[in-house]
């Protein structure tokens, strides 16, 4: 019988080249992906390019992740953990970059409700709760005349004021007070980061918790939201801190935790009424639930629920009557002639065309705008969980609850790296994806390399990402910047009026003093050109100029002309 003389043994350089494969396509996918990503920077109007970086992920970068982490075990005794710094470090490098882009984004405009929030700051900082009607005021606000209609503000014969709720603008005030309007929303970003790092380490473990961290504070949504003057960093943070006030309360039975989870809640109401309702009843049902079995406690919560929800209703109430005359109309409906806030709907009818409508693009940017793969660790998360199933399901909750909850607000999707209605339950998502990748790891017991790797590479391409997410900011903001730059500094007394431009919409920038009466100079609109020196004339000006922006040169342009009145005067 003829035996073999000897077995050939794999070639240890094949065998080695080999398992360098999955990090080599790893790295190829992902430098195809960044030039793509150049590609969109420098073409922002290439069609569909947001699906391809979507298939991208889902597609060669996801099965390569997986490739490596399966091709490369752990062969020795220790358990393979979670790679990520610890989370100050992460919480100040966020901060400095967060610092920095918040400074330049308030020198422009990003989204319209910023310049409501600002001049309700400054009228809060001037001592007073609305500003002086502008000449022109009519009594019903469906007739306001264009020239003095800026968008989301209510001008009305007793008064000017913004639609918004006082939370963020008492907040945004103080911050005008030390000229420091830039610093408030990377701060409470900043915070909220050693919230989130907070909640996993108690639910989770503390790799959990910083490794929640890092996925937030790499995803472009996180700081898109924790930078200018927007109201959703501040909501957001009193949602993580309200939800990490609901662990440490069920874990000690302490009701201070609880009474400082709906003082959080409460403030929401102030802050983001809708948003807030949703967040209460979701948290206050998980209380409820987990308390369930103790009467005594479930008697406690409700009375503290009962408590901080009478003062939080009291507040809306009160701003209500305060700016409507009617303890039941809010602003939101005053701004639009309505009883009832118009941007929510019950019509399954409307709520079906606005997901039809908004709902792909919504998906798309939601996706892109987080790191990668973090809806489905989440989803992960989810259906594996055995150990701590109640904790993941109060984080899904939060979560899938806002989503829901804002499926009623079909006219008004705010989408811009992410749907930004849905920010305030991110905290959450960030949590059960980072729990989804513990529980992946803990599973496949991939090597520590391969994971920190991996890891790296994910990293890299949210750099790139997030260079594009600060681009996006520094060209949507530009010509609101250059108009500003322009006038800003000026004392000279004349009518500004405002003229529409490509990026540059007039009705989105009031750049007033809550006290134009004595200011040297009031901006307007220019809706009629053949009426710039009436209204020049009706303020008492002598003097206007039209401000608009050139797209081509970059630059603003100033058009000033001359008004022959009966009798001119600075008001």
């Amino acid at each position: 019988m003829q035996t073999a003389s000897h077995l050939e043994l794999p070639n240890p350089e094949i065998t080695r080249r080999r398992s360098h494969l999955p990090g080599w396509c790893l790295i190829i996918s992902v430098l195809l992906y960044l030039l793509l990503l150049i590609l969109r920077i420098r073409r922002p109007h290439f069609p569909h390019l947001d699906l391809v970086f979507v298939m991208m992920q889902y597609g060669p970068i996801l099965l390569s992740v997986l490739w490596l982490l399966r091709s490369q075990k752990n062969t020795s005794m220790e358990p393979t953990k979670l790679p990520g710094p610890k989370s100050f470090i992460v919480a100040g490098s966020f901060a400095v970059v967060a610092a920095s882009l918040s400074w330049f984004a308030v020198q422009g405009l990003v989204n319209p409700d910023e310049s409501g929030y600002s001049f309700l700051a400054r009228i809060y900082q001037s001592g007073r709760i609305m500003a002086d009607p502008l000449i022109g005021a009519t009594a019903n606000v469906q007739d306001t005349p264009a020239e003095l209609f800026f968008e989301n503000h209510v001008l009305r014969p007793f008064g000017w004021f913004p639609k918004f709720p006082p939370g963020w603008p008492l907040v945004l005030s103080l911050a005008y007070r030390i000229s420091a309007r830039w610093l408030p929303n990377a701060l409470f970003g900043t915070l909220q980061l050693f919230v989130i790092a907070a909640i996993g380490s108690r639910w989770f473990s503390r790799e959990t918790g910083a490794f929640a961290a890092v996925l937030a504070a790499l995803s472009p949504f996180y700081l898109i939201n924790s930078v200018g003057m927007m109201s959703h960093a501040l909501c957001a943070l009193l949602s993580a801190t309200a939800c990490f006030a609901l662990c440490r309360g069920h874990a000690t039975g302490k009701r201070i935790y609880y009474v400082a989870m709906f003082a959080c809640l409460a403030t929401t109401f102030q802050v983001r009424p809708y948003t807030g309702f949703v967040l209460t009843a979701v948290m206050t049902g998980a209380a409820l639930w987990l308390s369930r079995s103790d009467r005594h406690q479930l008697l406690s919560i409700v009375g503290i629920g009962a408590l901080f929800g009478a003062l939080a209703i009291t507040g809306v109430l009160s701003y209500n009557h305060a700016y409507s005359g009617s303890w039941l109309v809010s602003p939101y409906g005053e701004a639009k002639g309505s009883n009832l806030p118009p941007e929510l709907s019950l019509d399954p009818r409307v709520i079906w065309h606005g997901a039809v409508q908004y709902g792909p693009f919504m998906l798309l940017e939601s996706i892109l705008g987080c790191f990668p793969f973090l809806h489905l660790l989440a989803a992960y998360s989810v259906v594996t969980e055995r150990q701590r199933r109640t904790e993941i399901w109060i984080l899904a909750s939060i979560y899938c609850g806002l989503v829901l909850a804002y499926m009623l607000h079909p006219g008004g999707y705010a989408v811009f790296f992410g749907e930004r209605f849905h920010f305030e339950a991110f905290f959450a998502l960030a949590l059960l994806a980072a729990r989804g990748a513990q529980l992946l790891v803990e599973r496949w017991q991939p090597h520590c390399r391969a994971v920190a790797f991996a890891f790296a590479v994910l990293c890299c391409l949210q750099v790139g990402e997030t260079g594009g997410a600060v681009h996006s900011v520094s060209s949507l903001g530009e010509p609101y910047r250059k108009v500003r730059a322009a006038l800003i500094d000026s004392n000279t007394s004349r009518l500004i009026l405002l003229h529409d431009a490509p990026g540059f919409v007039a009705k989105h920038f009031n750049l007033n003093d809550a006290n134009w009466r004595h200011a040297p100079q009031v901006y307007l609109i220019d809706a009629d050109t053949d009426r710039r020196a009436d209204w020049a004339c009706r303020y008492g000006y002598s003097r206007w100029v039209v401000v608009s922006y050139d797209p081509k040169s970059q630059a603003a342009t100033l058009t000033e002309g001359t008004a022959h009145c009966a009798s001119a005067g600075n008001l």
